[in-house]
C-alpha cells in the first residue's frame, strides 16, 4: 500500500461522492463533495466485528505528520477495549469545566472581597504581585494542568530580579489561590505546597528588632524641626513638608500604625476632649480603637487647621489623605544620601545618615517599648494601646476589660516624656532654618 504524501493531499479532488484515501494503522484521508477534507480513524473494539469511524480533524487543523502521530495513542486505546470517541468526549467535557490561573486568581480575589477575610490592602497586594510577576507566565495555563515547574520557573524570575522577599510572598499567593481551588474541585492537589521559600532563598526575615532609644527620637525630631533644603533639578526644596512633619510626630506620640496615622480625619477627632476615635474599618483587626491625645498632640493637630481645616483629613497635602509610603519615604529621605552628592556634602544633605536605619514600624515599636520601660506600664495595657487582640482565644472571648484609664494615664505620661525630653531638651534649641550648600 502506498501511502499518503502532502503531494497526495493536495491533489486529492472532489467528487460526486465522497471518497477516502487509506495511509495505513486506521487513518484515512476523507475528501467530501464540497471540497472539504479531514482525517478519519477506523477502528473495531475487541470481541466487535463493526467498524467504527472517529473524525480527529481537517487538514487545516492537522498535518499530515500530525495525524500519523495521533494514531499510535488511539490505537493503544482499542487495544485496552477503550472507545477513543468516548474518551475524547470525556476529555473535551473536562476541558470545558477546567479553568485557567487567571479565572482561578480572579474567582479567589472575588472570593475574598465577599468574605472580607482579609483587609482590602492585603487584597490589592495580591492582586499587583499577580499583575507584576505571576501573570505573564501562568495566566493562560489550565489550573488542572500546572506543576511545580511552571511555578518554580515563574518563582526563578523573579529571584533573578533581585526581589526575594517579594519572591516568598508570590509563594504565598500561589498556595492560598491554589488552596481555594483545590476546595473548589478545580484541581486535584495544590503543587505550590511541594515548594518552600528556602527552595528561592526567600525565607522569612527575621523579625524586625529595631528600637530607637530616647536620644535617637531627639535626634529624629531635631531634624523634623530643622528646614532641610536640597537641590531637586537647580532648586531648592525643603525636604519636609509641614504635613509629613506633624504625621511623623504623631507617630511617636501615639504609637499608631502608619496607615491610621495618614488617614486621619478630622471627624474622628474630639480635640476638646482629647480623643482619637478610630472606626474598625480603618485598623488591622478590624477593631474600633480609641486613643487619648494630651495637649501637646491636640496643639500639633490643631497647628494645621490653616493648612487642612477645609479637608475632611487631617493630613491632605492637596489631594486627599497622604499615603501612608509618604511618610516611609521622608524617614528614608532623612536617612539616606542621594548618589550624585559628593563624599564632604553627605553630612550636610542627610541628617540621620549615622544613625543606625530605621522604619516608621520601628516608630511604633520604640513609643511602645518606651511605655514599658520608663513609664512601668503593664504588658496588657500596652497591648489594648496597640490594638493587639489577646493570643489566647479564650483571652479574646472572655476578657473584655478595656483598661481605659490606665491606657489615657499612659499616653498623657509617654507625651509628657516626648515633650520635656525629646522635643524640648536644651539640644533641640535650634535655628528652625538650615541649608544644604550645593
Amino acid at each position: 500500500m502506498v501511502k499518503l504524501t502532502a503531494k497526495k493531499i493536495e491533489n486529492a479532488k472532489p467528487r460526486k461522492k465522497e471518497y477516502k484515501l487509506h495511509d495505513g494503522g486506521g487513518l484515512f484521508l476523507r475528501v467530501r463533495s464540497s471540497g472539504a477534507k479531514s482525517w478519519l480513524f477506523a477502528f473495531s473494539l475487541p470481541k466487535d466485528r463493526r467498524i467504527f469511524r472517529m473524525t480527529l480533524g481537517s487538514v487545516d487543523e492537522l498535518s499530515l505528520k500530525q495525524a500519523r502521530e495521533v494514531i499510535p495513542g488511539l490505537r493503544r486505546q482499542v487495544a485496552e477495549g477503550i472507545d477513543p470517541r468516548n474518551a475524547r468526549a470525556a476529555t473535551r467535557t473536562e476541558n470545558a469545566q477546567a479553568i485557567t490561573m487567571q479565572k482561578l486568581f480572579n474567582d479567589w480575589i472575588e472570593f475574598l472581597k465577599l468574605t472580607s477575610e482579609v483587609t482590602p490592602t492585603w487584597i490589592k497586594r495580591h492582586e499587583d504581585r499577580w499583575r507584576l510577576h505571576l501573570k505573564t507566565p501562568l495566566a493562560n495555563l489550565f489550573a488542572k494542568d500546572v506543576t511545580r515547574g511552571h511555578l518554580a520557573s515563574a518563582l526563578d524570575s523573579m529571584v533573578r530580579k533581585g526581589i526575594r522577599e517579594e519572591t516568598r510572598k508570590a509563594l504565598t499567593t500561589l498556595n492560598l489561590m491554589l488552596d481555594y481551588g483545590l476546595t473548589r474541585h478545580f484541581i486535584e492537589q495544590n503543587p505550590a505546597r511541594m515548594l518552600k521559600p528556602k527552595d528561592f532563598a526567600a525565607s522569612a526575615n527575621h523579625p524586625c528588632e529595631r528600637v530607637l532609644s530616647l536620644e535617637e527620637l531627639r535626634q529624629l525630631w531635631v531634624a523634623l524641626d530643622r528646614t532641610v533644603f536640597l537641590k531637586i533639578k537647580k532648586e531648592y526644596k525643603p525636604v519636609m513638608n509641614p504635613v509629613v512633619r506633624t504625621a511623623i510626630k504623631l507617630l511617636i506620640l501615639t504609637g499608631a500604625r502608619r496607615g491610621e496615622v495618614s488617614g486621619m480625619r478630622w471627624d474622628e477627632l474630639d480635640l476638646e476632649k482629647g480623643l482619637w476615635k478610630l472606626p474598625s474599618s480603618r485598623t488591622k483587626n478590624k477593631k474600633s480603637h480609641l486613643i487619648y491625645l494630651s495637649s501637646f498632640a491636640v496643639q500639633l493637630i490643631s497647628d494645621l487647621k490653616p493648612l487642612t481645616g477645609e479637608s475632611d483629613f487631617v493630613l491632605d497635602m492637596g489631594a486627599g489623605s497622604i499615603h501612608k509610603d509618604s511618610l516611609t519615604g521622608a524617614i528614608k529621605r532623612l536617612q539616606t544620601v542621594p548618589s550624585h552628592y559628593k563624599e564632604k556634602k553627605k553630612a550636610s544633605v542627610a541628617p540621620l545618615a549615622q544613625m543606625k536605619p530605621f522604619s516608621t514600624h520601628d516608630l511604633r515599636r520604640s513609643s511602645s517599648t518606651a511605655w514599658a520601660e520608663y513609664l512601668k506600664v503593664q504588658p496588657h495595657v500596652i497591648e489594648r494601646m496597640l490594638n493587639h487582640q489577646p493570643l489566647n482565644k479564650l483571652v479574646a472571648i472572655y476578657q473584655r476589660a478595656t483598661y481605659a484609664e490606665e491606657q489615657k494615664a499612659a499616653w498623657l505620661a509617654w507625651s509628657e516624656m516626648v515633650e520635656n525630653q525629646i522635643a524640648r531638651a536644651p539640644g533641640n534649641l535650634i535655628s528652625m532654618k538650615w541649608a544644604a550648600n550645593d
